[in-house]
């Protein structure tokens, strides 16, 4: 009977330690001031349970004398417990014994939340939207204690939820200044986030297990396989363990140049050192997130600084599986330099050409419409390189050297163009992906060549693939022109040129803005939430999430019919 009893409690307890947490760390924030009556209540029915789960286990086990040897540490869970039922809780050390009390729980029943998980048998689409929420609400909710506002400032839940969205969707956009609003605490919250969101929560999750020497279940493995796209599960493994350490070496290394730029601008290195790692990890991931209010406008005319932000911008949005195929191609001419070169992927060579392609076209056109407005007087030499900046931020981070809300309404439509297409599959940006563009420019080409394959490089292109391409334009196409619509209708008194450029810098999560964000209404932000959401999963990743049944292919095709086009 006791051993039933236990094992129906098992599924229970996972979650409940889990809220648990989450309710220690909302507990202590502005907002929860006011419900400190039901959150008292909710603690207390907590700390009941998990008395009852430790006293089941006990009378449960035969050998009682040695499992008190081995879980004596649950028995904290009996101090604030007695606490809060005789009303007699002692200020700080209660909290203190509550938190370790609940954070107890939680670290052992770590497996049961494994168990909690595994019964809803999610697919690869669900577990991906799942993570990234959970990972969202624990960042607001950490971005809501006072230790994360400097002091005689408060960040209500709607604020904190964007600010958690925007850095784990890597995008950038921001309602309160990261320099002025949050204290060192606060932009380190940010700054994790936008590490696990720049990686992937997948990604992330089985990099840490790699590095902690952990097992990784078949399952992990196959998602990861998909969404790595590699073909085997040692691929895979190879694949996370090249991107933590590439990530690392190039963060690193990015952090160091910037630091021996800034280290004259501050009285401490630790200052100059935690603004360049914050800025180097920020381009890397293409989050666009700085410490300084003005972005990075003070440093417009910096060489060396718009060349690393910008070198950390472009191999982050490259994708990791070009950067592998780059590595490859290295150590294959190290090794072997007379032999046979090296074959770069159709997917390296699209990224690299369309990545290379955009960064010329945005700088030329940037230079061209601007350079007798905004860029009027600063010198040729200058005005190229706010120009190349812009032209390599705009399409990914969000960083900015110059007011973006003085631009010509022509330059914010460039900026609209290259936000939308974005970063390559596989990297820290966002956007519909350069690669789609290109697969959908060899099918007009083949139509007009009267070719029935599309064709890039020699190779033939996939039907599934010319689907998918199609699939993301158009499902992105629609998403995006809703959300202007909304917009419109929520900010009737925003300029309809800054609402398209702010919904599209959420969608692609670029981060850029006219400076209309901090002014939006409820409405307005909690609807750039959600497109931040969307946009760094991908509209495709969200219909297969929310796909109750996927059917079988079919077997059978009905009679063609002609249908006029154009």
């Amino acid at each position: 009977m006791l051993n039933r009893l236990t094992h129906r409690l098992n599924y229970l307890i996972g979650p409940v330690a889990v809220f648990g947490f989450i309710l220690l760390m909302f507990e202590h924030s502005e907002f929860a001031r006011g419900h400190a009556v039901l959150i008292r209540e909710l603690n207390l029915w907590m700390l009941g349970l998990f008395a009852v789960d430790v006293l089941l286990n006990w009378l449960a086990n035969r050998a009682k004398l040695r499992y008190f040897r081995t879980h004596w540490f649950d028995l904290i869970v009996f101090v604030p417990l007695i606490q809060l039922l005789s009303r007699t809780e002692g200020g700080t050390l209660s909290v203190i014994l509550r938190q370790t009390a609940i954070f107890a729980m939680l670290i052992s029943r770590t497996r049961r939340v494994h168990k909690f998980i595994t019964l809803f048998s999610l697919k690869p689409a669900q577990l991906m939207l799942m993570s990234f929420a959970g990972v969202i609400v624990v960042g607001t909710i950490l971005l809501l204690l006072p230790a994360a506002t400097v002091a005689g400032e408060t960040t209500g839940l709607l604020d904190a939820l964007f600010t958690a969205t925007s850095a784990t969707c890597v995008t950038g956009l921001i309602v309160h200044d990261t320099a002025t609003h949050f204290t060192a605490f606060g932009q380190l919250i940010i700054l994790a986030l936008i590490q696990i969101g720049g990686l992937g929560i997948m990604t992330f999750s089985v990099s840490l297990a790699l590095l902690m020497r952990r097992g990784v279940s078949m399952k992990d493995q196959s998602i990861m396989q998909d969404v790595l796209d590699q073909d085997t599960l040692l691929s895979v493994r190879r694949l996370v363990g090249f991107i933590v350490t590439m990530t690392f070496v190039l963060e690193l290394a990015g952090a160091a140049i910037l630091f021996t730029v800034m280290r004259p601008m501050f009285d401490h290195s630790w200052e100059a050192g935690w603004h360049a790692l914050f800025h180097s990890v920020s381009a890397f991931c293409n989050a666009g997130f700085s410490t300084f209010s003005d972005s990075l406008s003070g440093f417009a005319y910096n060489v060396p600084v718009n060349l690393t932000i910008g070198g950390l911008i472009v191999l982050g949005g490259i994708g990791f599986v070009v950067i592998g195929d780059f590595h490859r191609a290295l150590k294959n001419w190290i090794k072997n330099r007379r032999g046979p070169r090296h074959k770069f992927r159709i997917q390296s060579r699209l990224a690299l050409g369309w990545t290379g392609g955009l960064i010329l076209f945005g700088t030329g056109l940037v230079y061209w419409i601007e350079h007798n407005q905004l860029l009027d007087g600063m010198g040729y030499n200058n005005a190229l390189l706010v120009s190349l900046f812009q032209s390599v931020s705009t399409r990914t981070a969000g960083f900015n050297t110059c007011n973006i809300g003085i631009l010509q309404p022509a330059t914010l439509f460039l900026f609209i163009v290259l936000m939308f297409i974005g970063a390559c599959p596989g990297g820290t940006g966002g956007g519909i992906k350069t690669t789609t563009p290109a697969v959908l420019w060899s099918i007009i080409r083949a139509g007009f060549q009267r070719r029935e394959e599309a064709e890039l490089y020699r190779r033939t292109i996939p039907v599934e693939t010319i689907q998918k391409a199609v699939m993301v334009l158009c499902s992105s196409l629609l998403l995006v022109c809703g959300a202007i619509g909304l917009m419109a209708v929520f900010e009737p008194d925003k300029n309809f040129m800054a609402l398209s450029f702010e919904t599209v810098s959420a969608f692609a999560t670029v981060g850029l803005s006219t400076g209309i964000t901090s002014e939006l209404s409820v409405p307005g932000r909690i609807l750039i939430t959600l497109l931040m959401f969307v946009g760094r999963l991908g509209p495709l990743t969200i219909g297969f999430a929310f796909m109750l049944r996927q059917k079988r292919p079919a077997k059978y095709s009905y009679a063609e019919e002609r249908i006029m086009i154009g």
